[in-house]
């Protein structure tokens, strides 16, 4: 019986050193497990570096060639045409008769493809001849406005216009309301252009602004020029309310000043083209960076835009 008691006794002391042992083990083992999740934990979460955000681009103000003009406020309306039509919609005319049309609206067609040629910022859109390009989603021009274009002309047709806005084209005398740039030819010979054209058959008005310079044909052929017309409201005619003052400039430079018929648009149907109308002669042209504001820029902000294309580097 005293033996069967020690035995029992150096027993009972092993269990319990050996359990002691694995005990020890295994928190050891946890030990170096967490160790190991620790140092993962700290290579998969680097320390966190402050990234610099990017400048915000202020959105209300206009940009050219990457070059914010803190002066010049964003267009109302804009086409660039770089290598794709964008806003704007090929159009032809149907049952012209020697170039010339009784009265047809020009239509959008899939059947011409657009051409596009250099301009003053990336590509510029070239009409040969064949088609014209309507602008798409123009709305009612305010009272007062400003359109500018880069133009270049390879021909220049009398009546043929660069740029038209306007409303029932073809309600000749009724409520025909449009504006055009173009060129004519005067009694006495003269080339003139460009011309800026107001017609307004609600109060039975026709006015133009010309160049009130020498040389009456500012525009030669196959050079860029930048049209720029400025019409304020604020500047009514004595004699007539219907009539304001309007202000033509090429190349930033002021070449005349007359009044221009006040335009009564439709909200839900004015037609904006290139090149084409409903009766002139179609010809061939290239057009860039058309920009339309519904208020008046200065001076300081019609040269801003042009330095701004102009420049190099």
């Amino acid at each position: 019986m005293i033996v069967t008691a020690v035995v029992a006794v150096f027993g009972y002391i092993a269990f319990r050193s050996g359990t002691q042992q694995n005990s020890d083990a295994g928190g050891s083992v946890q030990r170096q497990e967490t160790g190991a999740e620790e140092a993962a934990l700290s290579i998969a979460l680097p320390e966190l570096v402050p990234t610099q955000e990017e400048p915000e681009v202020d959105s209300s103000k206009e940009i050219v060639k990457d070059v914010l003009l803190s002066g010049v406020p964003k267009a109302d309306f804009s086409f660039s045409f770089n290598g794709k039509l964008g806003d704007a919609s090929v159009v032809t005319r149907s049952g012209d008769v020697g170039r010339f049309n009784e009265g047809t609206y020009p239509v959008q067609t899939q059947d011409v493809q657009p051409l596009f040629t250099e301009g003053m910022e990336g590509d510029a859109i070239y009409l040969d001849g064949s088609y014209g390009v309507e602008l798409l989603g123009v709305d009612a021009l305010a009272d007062s406005y400003t359109i500018s274009f880069w133009f270049r002309a390879d021909e220049l047709r009398d009546w043929s216009p660069f740029l038209l806005i306007g409303s029932h084209l073809l309600d000749v005398g009724e409520s025909q309301s449009f504006l055009s740039f173009n060129k004519k030819t005067a009694e006495d010979g003269t080339q003139v252009v460009p011309v800026f054209n107001t017609i307004d058959a609600v109060f039975g008005n026709s006015c133009e602004v010309r160049p009130s310079m020498e040389d009456k044909r500012c525009i030669s052929l196959n050079v860029w020029n930048y049209i720029t017309i400025c019409v304020d409201a604020s500047q009514k005619s004595g004699e007539d309310p219907n009539k304001v003052m309007g202000y033509l400039y090429l190349n930033s430079e002021m070449i005349g000043s007359g009044l221009v018929s006040r335009l009564h648009l439709e909200e839900e149907g004015v037609n904006a083209y290139l090149g084409i109308n409903c009766f002139d002669e179609l010809f061939r042209a290239s057009y860039d960076e058309i920009h339309i504001w519904n208020h008046v820029l200065d001076e300081s902000q019609i040269s801003s835009m042009y330095t701004a294309y102009t420049q190099t580097g």
